[in-house]
C-alpha cells in the first residue's frame, strides 16, 4: 500500500467530526414517491419544463454578450419567425442527428435471427448534424463556429443543451452561426453550517491548485475520503483484498504511523456508485429461489454479505458513511436512482450509514456537494470526439445541467412537470464516480468548485481525499500483489501456490 498524504510524527489524532445535511431543499427532487411513480407520462415534458427554466437565463446572457453588437440583432422570440439575410439570435433546445445513435425503432424492426452488433464506445461522426429547436419547430446550424464548438478538445456540442446562436438563415433554409451563448455558471450555494470540531474554512480561492495538489499544513484539518467503484463480490480476489485493506487504513490498523494517523483524519467516507458488482450467474443454478424453499439461490448473495461487514467494521469505528448508488448497484436502471435500502446492510445497526440518491446533494463541514455515480458524464462522453471528460464534468456547469443527454440516450423517470437535473446551484465539490481515471480542477475565481472525477477503485486501487477548509485533493492508492496463473495439481484439486 502506497500512501501520499503526509503527517508530521509522534502527535496524537483523534477522528473528526463534522456537520451533514441531504441539503433536502436541493435532493428532495430526486426523490420518487413509490406510491406516485407512473410510467405513463411523456417524456418530452422534461424537454419542456428545460427550456422554461433556463430559457430567461440563457436570453439574458445572449442579450449581454450580443447587446452592443453593431445592427442590434434582436431576439426572435421563435424559431419560426426566422427571415433569410436577417441577422438576429434565437434560443432553443440542441438536438443532434447522429447516424451512429442508437435507434429503438431500427431495433424493433431487425430481424430476430441477426444479432445486433457490438455498442459504439462513440456515437459521434462527420456526418452528425446539430439542430436548435423550441415549441415551434426546429432548424439546422452550420458554420465554422458549429464545427469548432462539435470539435472542441474540453466537451462540445450533445442533445438536450438549452443554448442562444446569433446569425442569420440563409438561403437553403439553415442558420449559419457567428456566435454562442450559453446559461454559464450558476450562483455558489454556501451551507450555512460548519465543522462541529470547532475547525473553519479558508473561503474564496482555494489554496490548492487545479491538480489538487497544495502545500498546506494538514494538522487540524479535516478531510473526507471518496471511494468508487468498489466492486464487492466481484469475484476476484485483488479487488475484495484491496476492499479490506481500504477498512484497515481507514481504522488505522493498516500500514505505518502515517498511514494510521491520515485515516484517522477521515471524517465521512462517500461510496460514490458501484459498491456492489453485477450478478453472476452460476452454472449450477436453474431456478431462483423462494421463500422457505431450500433450492440454491439463482444468484449469490456473497457481495452483498461481504459489503455488510465492511460497512459495520467502519461504523463500529465512529466513520460515518454516504452510500450514493451507481450502475452497478440494485437501484434501478434509470435516473435518479433510489436509495439502497439500509435493511440490506444491517437496518438499523447501521446508524451512521446514509443511502441516498443518485444525483445527490449533500452537506458536509459547511461545504456543499453534488455527487453522481458516473453515468451522466459516461454518455456525454459519447457524443463529443474529446476524450477530455474533465473538460465535459465543467462544461455541464456552465450548460446548468448534470446529465443533458437525458431522455434521449440516457435512462430517466418520466417526470411530468420537473426536470431535477437543473443545477439552480453551484456545489463547492462536483464529485462523478466510476471514471477512468483521477482527474480534478477548480473553476470560479472568486467562488471556485472543485470538480473531482473519481476513479474505479477496483481497476486502479485508489480513493480520493479531500480537504474540507481548502478543497484541496490527495490520492491514496492500495495495492495487492497479483496471482499467477501456474497451478499444481493434488487428486481432483486445483490449487494455486505461487504468488507474486
Amino acid at each position: 500500500m502506497a500512501s501520499r498524504l503526509e503527517e508530521p510524527e509522534n502527535e496524537p489524532t483523534q477522528r473528526p467530526s463534522t456537520s451533514y445535511s441531504n441539503l433536502a431543499e436541493l435532493s428532495a427532487p430526486f426523490h420518487i414517491d413509490p406510491a406516485q411513480r407512473s410510467y405513463r407520462h411523456q417524456y418530452s415534458n422534461i424537454y419542456f419544463v428545460r427550456l422554461v427554466e433556463l430559457r430567461p437565463i440563457v436570453e439574458r446572457n445572449a442579450q449581454a454578450r450580443w447587446g452592443g453588437v453593431r445592427g442590434k440583432p434582436p431576439l426572435l422570440p421563435r424559431i419560426l419567425n426566422l427571415q433569410k439575410g436577417q441577422l438576429c439570435y434565437i434560443v432553443g433546445t440542441v438536438y443532434l442527428e447522429m447516424p451512429l445513435k442508437p435507434n429503438v425503432l431500427e431495433d424493433m424492426a431487425r430481424d430476430h435471427w441477426i444479432a445486433p452488433p457490438a455498442p459504439r464506445a462513440k456515437f459521434f461522426s462527420g456526418q452528425d448534424a446539430v439542430h436548435l429547436e423550441d415549441e415551434s419547430g426546429r432548424v439546422r446550424l452550420v458554420g465554422e463556429v458549429i464545427r469548432r464548438e462539435r470539435d472542441r478538445e474540453n466537451g462540445g456540442l450533445v442533445t438536450g443543451i438549452i443554448m442562444a446562436a446569433l446569425g442569420m438563415e440563409t438561403s437553403a433554409g439553415d442558420f449559419e452561426v457567428i456566435d454562442l451563448c450559453f446559461a454559464g455558471l450558476p450562483e455558489l450555494y454556501t451551507p450555512q453550517a460548519g465543522p462541529s470540531n470547532g475547525g473553519s474554512h479558508t473561503k474564496g480561492k482555494s489554496k490548492a491548485d487545479a491538480n489538487g495538489q497544495g502545500d498546506t499544513d494538514h494538522r487540524n484539518e479535516t478531510w473526507i475520503a471518496i471511494v468508487s467503484g468498489l466492486s464487492v463480490g466481484s469475484q476476484e480476489a485483488p479487488a475484495d483484498l484491496k476492499s479490506q485493506l481500504l477498512v484497515e487504513w481507514l481504522l488505522g490498523e493498516d500500514g505505518g504511523p502515517l498511514d494510521g494517523e491520515a485515516g484517522d483524519r477521515i471524517a465521512r467516507l462517500i461510496l460514490a456508485g458501484n459498491s456492489l458488482s453485477q450478478p453472476i450467474r452460476g452454472e449450477d443454478d436453474k431456478k431462483p429461489k423462494r421463500f422457505n424453499s431450500t433450492a440454491k439461490p439463482l444468484y449469490t448473495n456473497h457481495p452483498t454479505k461481504t459489503l455488510s461487514v465492511l460497512l459495520n467494521d467502519l461504523l463500529s469505528s465512529s466513520l460515518p458513511v454516504t452510500m450514493v448508488p451507481g450502475p452497478s448497484d440494485p437501484a434501478g436502471a434509470t435516473l435518479p436512482q433510489q436509495p439502497l435500502p439500509k435493511v440490506m446492510f444491517g437496518g438499523k445497526k447501521a446508524g451512521g450509514l446514509d443511502c441516498t440518491t443518485n444525483p445527490t446533494w449533500l452537506e458536509i463541514g459547511g461545504r456543499s456537494l453534488l455527487v453522481t455515480g458516473g453515468q451522466t458524464l459516461d454518455d456525454i462522453y459519447k457524443y463529443v470526439p474529446s476524450e477530455g471528460r474533465l473538460g465535459m464534468a465543467q462544461r455541464t456547469l456552465e450548460w446548468r445541467h448534470v446529465a443533458p443527454t437525458a431522455p434521449d440516450t440516457l435512462w430517466v423517470y418520466p417526470f411530468p412537470d420537473a426536470d431535477p437535473f437543473i443545477i439552480h446551484k453551484r456545489p463547492e465539490l462536483y464529485i462523478i464516480g466510476n471514471q477512468p481515471e483521477f482527474q480534478t480542477t477548480v473553476v470560479g475565481d472568486d467562488s471556485p468548485t472543485r470538480i473531482i472525477l473519481v476513479p474505479s477503485f477496483a481497476k486502479t486501487g485508489q480513493i480520493v481525499v479531500c480537504c474540507l477548509e481548502t478543497l484541496e485533493t490527495k490520492t491514496i492508492g492500495f495495492e495487492v500483489p497479483d496471482w499467477e496463473g501456474e497451478t499444481k495439481t493434488n487428486g481432483d484439486l486445483e490449487v494455486d501456490v505461487k504468488m507474486e
